[in-house]
């Protein structure tokens, strides 16, 4: 727990004062700061402090007069003093602390035990001023517990208040007196307590008990209430129905019929009973079929079935037809659920029946017209809501005649969703006569699924109060009119290749986001994206790979985007991207952001995974543009910044990045003649045996020295030069410069003879159809054994060409070199594929290295590439070795060299030279 207290801090040192008061106040302390002796004994007599931090060695008056003069005032010694000195002299410090002093803290002083300190000291001096209080409140006691009857009762008690002399004895006794009260005041209490809970739980049960019987004889009233109500609303409804109601006992018997039975059955509902006579009463709707009483419905009924709707002819078997009924039958059951009876609703359908025979006649004689028209034909019965559709129209739709019925939602069930309300508009509009006809162009879905477009036209038939009875009309496929022309307008302004918007649509888009924002205050952003080695790609794997590779960056391109948001292919591997409403330029850069997260999954090309990246140029509308075509400008020049920051990159545009721009133009001017002259320069890092601490090989790593800007980064001006297409030039500049001098190396320091060199391949040099024979004609010419050249190849560069680069290493190796994965493990290759490459080496990429000790998982990880590597027969370099705790791992993992910091930086070739002539073997 940290204590709270007012501190006094003195010392002549304001960075002293200053850092002592912000640490103390931070932790809660009320703290007054004073710079000298005098001034700090002036306020320890005007307010309380509880601890004083006191500095010895000040101008004037010293800290230890100081603390002699707390020390001899009666009004100051008890305070508590830490005295603090950035002196060493531990005679004035032991002399400080004989003069009272309760702890010294050094200076400079550490928080931690600044904090513990200052909290031992408010503690003790907490327990003094309770010691001193307690001793107050004893002597208030004696001065009363002697009358007290607890006391009075006992003589061992009383006897020992009246011994005075004794503290230890007048403790007990009032310890003893406080717990014999307190335990009567508490029996007292729970005696209190338990009476109160006792009452309350009577009370509740009293109420609890009136209210449920309260409650169940009002309930018994409402049921018996609306018992009464209901079986008198039944029987009004019973008495009031068109259908006659027949209501049977188990055994057939009549029990309750309605007024309609009558009107509707009159003498025949006998007959129909199960126990009427066994003779044959009614027919079938197919007029062929005699049906017995016990088949009738009610009959069925009694058996436990459930009729619906069972049309029958009631006639006597002599006797012509005359009454069409339609018979829907229930069981009834008791509570047990044991048949007790049997409902039935009787309709008298006689006439319905000759209308549906006269209107079948109709519609034979229109279906004959209907079946020879081209188009479609229907009519719309709008009284009764029923639609005849031709056969025509139902296999415009892919279905037979009997699949589709005669319900108007069938036509508008089948409408687009889009179409749907524009269809019911115009209808409305026509049947109100507003419009005088209905003609209109939709889709409505087929059977297949798809949707084809439909010309509808139609009229509406009006009866004499000017209401819609009828409409007829007729529909005709376009779709074939439709697609053509759609196909017209989307090929205008759409991407051939990935059916995105074209350049044209996105700066139609964006030049209406332009005219919005003049009418609101709206905020939003142009991303102009580039695929990373798109080039390297398409060369190696093949144009018809790059195509499917940049349909599916567009497929997800667009799964990365919000519903509003516009992405166009503006031409070979550029896209762009129009984000609207975005509230802050941070949503932006989300959505940048998660575009590179979802390029983090491979794309799927050419029957394989390629892993791939973009450069992200963001210009946002709020850097006052006038035109659209200037935001795309610097949304493109913002890409081109990110490109040379690297692959994967986001880069936000700024007025600066014209100037930018302008330096890169430059610096490729520069570039083209950096190898003419003469800037180029190679440095070498060492590769170290782990076993024995021999460097046995180099890495020939590439600088340019500009005449202006000195130094220049490979992570500068490589990816400049493979863009341009120097790439080549420069690799073959230090392919034999690097063999050049680890020849001449070796002529000049025999003892290492035996010592390669690396020289690293990019992936553009990889797509040059002469790379084999410009590494033979090298080393033919500079007269080195291929042996000691060894070709580093990114692990990514190796997967993403795949089957195209094997052959290459393959003839690579044939010369004699040997050939390197470079940062291998941060590539995604199969395992079981890279024992198909002709590798003598992997090379473990520096981020498994680092984290070698801090985590197991990558222990384990590095443990299994080693396993993996000796199983194939390649020796391991462990590249970014930089610690000896790292290098010892390595040992006991077997792998068998290091490459680092904590053998060698990058080094000159001077430099080189001094560690090969200094010692027998470069033991660095």
């Amino acid at each position: 727990m940290t204590l709270s207290g007012t501190i006094l801090v003195v010392d002549d040192h304001d960075y002293v004062r200053t850092a002592l008061v912000r640490l103390l106040e931070r932790a809660g302390h009320t703290v007054v700061a004073r710079a000298d002796g005098l001034q700090a004994l002036e306020a320890m007599r005007q307010q309380p402090f509880d601890l004083i931090l006191l500095d010895i060695l000040m101008p004037g008056m010293r800290g230890d007069a100081v603390l002699a003069t707390i020390k001899s005032d009666p009004a100051l010694r008890r305070l508590p003093v830490i005295v603090i000195s950035g002196d060493q002299d531990l005679d004035l410090v032991a002399h400080c602390i004989e003069l009272g002093a309760v702890d010294y803290l050094g200076k400079p002083f550490v928080p931690t035990i600044l904090h513990a300190r200052v909290n031992a000291c408010l503690e003790q001096k907490r327990l003094r001023d309770a010691e001193q209080e307690y001793l107050h409140m004893r002597l208030s006691l004696l001065s009363t517990a002697a009358g007290h009857p607890a006391i009075a009762n006992d003589p061992a008690l009383r006897l020992a208040l009246e011994d005075p002399a004794n503290p230890a004895a007048i403790d007990r006794t009032l310890h003893t007196m406080l717990n014999r009260l307190e335990a009567e005041q508490r029996e007292r209490q729970r005696i209190e307590d338990e009476l109160r809970a006792l009452n309350l739980i009577l009370e509740q049960r009293v109420v609890e008990r009136t209210i449920v019987a309260e409650q169940q004889a009002t309930a018994l009233k409402i049921s018996e209430e609306a018992l009464r109500n209901q079986t008198n609303i039944l029987l009004s409804i019973l008495d009031s129905m068109g259908d006659a109601v027949v209501v049977t006992d188990a055994d057939g018997q009549l029990l309750h019929y309605n007024p309609a039975a009558t009107q509707i059955l009159g003498d025949r509902l006998a007959a129909l009973l199960p126990s009427a006579a066994s003779v044959p009463v009614a027919q079938l709707p197919d007029q062929r079929t005699w049906l017995l009483p016990s088949e009738l419905p009610f009959a069925r009924a009694l058996r436990g079935e459930a009729v619906d709707a069972a049309e029958l002819l009631l006639a006597a078997p002599d006797e012509n037809p005359k009454q069409w009924l339609s018979i829907t039958a229930r069981p009834l059951r008791d509570a047990g659920g044991n048949l007790s009876g049997s409902v039935a609703i009787v309709r008298d359908v006689t006439a319905a029946k000759h209308a549906e025979a006269a209107l079948r006649a109709s519609e034979e004689r229109y279906a004959l017209a209907a079946q020879g028209a081209n188009d479609g034909l229907w009519d719309w019965d709008l009284i009764h809501g029923r639609m005849y559709l031709a056969p025509r129209w139902k296999a415009m739709l892919g279905y037979q005649d009997d699949e589709i019925g005669t319900t108007p939602d069938e036509w508008f069930g089948r409408l687009h969703p889009d179409d749907r309300e524009h269809v019911e508009l115009r209808l409305a509009a026509h049947t109100r006569r507003l419009i005088s006809s209905f003609e209109l162009e939709y889709r409505i879905r087929h059977r297949d699924g798809s949707y084809r477009w439909m010309l509808c036209r139609g009229m509406a038939v009006w009866d004499d109060s000017g209401r819609a009875t009828r409409m007829v009309g007729s529909q005709t496929d376009i779709t074939d009119r439709k697609r053509a022309e759609e196909r017209l307008s989307h090929d205008a302004i759409h991407d051939a290749l990935t059916g995105l918007p074209n350049r044209a649509l996105f700066m139609d888009r964006l030049n209406l986001m332009f005219k919005r924002t003049q009418r609101e205050d709206r905020l939003f952003a142009v991303l102009f994206l580039d695929l990373d080695r798109f080039k390297t790609l398409n060369d190696s794997l093949g144009h018809s790979v790059g195509d499917e590779l940049l349909v599916a960056f567009a497929r997800r391109l667009e799964s990365a985007l919000r519903p509003g948001d516009t992405v166009a292919r503006l031409g070979g591997d550029e896209f762009a991207v129009l984000l609207d409403q975005l509230n802050t330029p941070a949503d932006a850069e989300w959505v940048a952001e998660r575009i590179q997260q979802m390029l983090q999954t491979p794309l799927s090309a050419g029957g394989r995974d390629v892993y791939t990246t973009a450069s992200i140029g963001l210009a946002l509308s709020s850097g006052g543009y006038e035109r659209p075509e200037e935001m795309v400008r610097d949304a493109d020049t913002a890409m081109y910044q990110a490109k040379l920051r690297g692959r994967a990159h986001l880069a936000i545009f700024n007025t600066t990045m014209h100037l930018a721009a302008l330096n890169r133009f430059q610096l490729e001017t520069d570039l083209r003649g950096a190898i003419e002259r003469n800037e180029f320069r190679l440095h070498y890092q060492p590769i170290v045996e782990l076993a024995t601490g021999r460097t046995v090989g180099l890495e020939a790593l590439v600088r340019w020295q500009h005449p202006i800007h000195g130094l220049v980064s490979p992570g500068e001006f490589i990816p400049l030069a493979e863009e341009i297409g120097l790439i080549g030039a420069v690799g073959r500049w230090v392919l034999c410069e690097a063999c050049c001098q680890l020849r001449e190396w070796h002529a000049r320091y025999p003892q290492s003879a035996a010592m390669w060199v690396n020289v690293n391949l990019s992936a553009r040099q990889l797509a040059q159809p002469d790379l084999v024979a410009q590494v033979a004609g090298v080393i033919a010419d500079i007269r080195l054994a291929p042996r000691f050249v060894k070709l580093e190849i990114t692990e990514s560069a190796l997967m993403a060409q795949g089957e195209t680069v094997m052959a290459l290493l393959s003839e690579l190796r044939s010369l004699g070199v040997s050939v390197c994965i470079d940062d291998f493990g941060t590539g995604y290759s199969s395992l079981s594929y890279l024992n198909q490459f002709p590798v003598d080496t992997l090379k473990i990429d520096r981020s498994f290295v680092s984290r070698l000790g801090a985590s197991r998982e990558t222990s384990e990880i590095v443990r299994a590439i080693v396993t993996l590597a000796h199983s194939l027969s390649m020796t391991i370099v462990a590249e970014g070795t930089e610690t000896e705790e790292q290098a010892e791992q390595l040992r006991a993992l077997q792998c068998e060299y290091g490459q680092g910091w904590l053998f060698s930086r990058p080094l000159p070739p001077d430099e080189v030279e001094q560690l090969l002539a200094a010692t027998g073997q470069v033991c660095v």
